[in-house]
């Protein structure tokens, strides 16, 4: 299985980026290929909103880092959405990356997608936001064309406002966990 996974923090060795090496490193123990982009790393504009892409199914006008991650996201079996969370929600960044994968919503096929996410609130409902968010991405790929494509599930890095401090969590070896399961429910 091919697996992709967009880090959308400025900081790769963050309570996020420890969750998503995890599971990383899981997946690679069971077999699978996987692919880690670090999207603070890349250049890249908004999504223009000007539905070329739905004229050219897969690809984007804009000719940027994204072009590469938008091959890379046709290509996986599983897609990881790795963010801390800012303010009950995504960091700009991992939403912007989100948002450029608007040329595959009507073709997307047979993905699963997995959402990592660490934040300094101690209660999973505090994170409702970004649950109900991501779901609804996942609809989105299956909205207008795209099919088969479903949500894997989701970890919580919940508490972990100190950088570090994710290790002490059970979200760890919940995350390796789901990494190594992979494919298998």
């Amino acid at each position: 299985m091919k697996v992709l996974v967009m880090h959308g923090s400025k900081r790769k060795n963050g309570n996020t980026g420890l969750l998503a090496g995890e599971f990383i490193r899981g997946a690679e123990e069971a077999g699978h290929q996987v692919e880690r982009v670090e999207l603070g790393d890349m250049k890249f504009g908004d999504c223009l909103g000007c539905m070329a892409c739905w004229k050219n199914p897969g690809k984007c006008v804009q000719k940027d880092d994204m072009t590469a991650v938008l091959e890379k996201f046709g290509q996986a079996d599983a897609i990881v959405f790795a963010s801390p969370m800012y303010f009950f929600s995504w960091t700009s960044l991992m939403k912007r990356g989100i948002d450029r994968l608007y040329p595959y919503m009507t073709i997307a096929k047979d993905k699963t997608f997995y959402l990592i996410v660490a934040g300094g609130v101690p209660e999973e409902k505090l994170f409702d936001n970004m649950l109900q968010d991501f779901q609804k991405y996942v609809e989105c790929f299956n909205m207008h064309g795209g099919v088969n494509n479903r949500n894997g599930g989701h970890i919580l890095g919940k508490g972990t406002l100190a950088p570090g401090n994710v290790k002490e969590s059970s979200a760890m070896q919940e995350a390796y966990e789901m990494g190594k399961n992979l494919g298998k429910n």
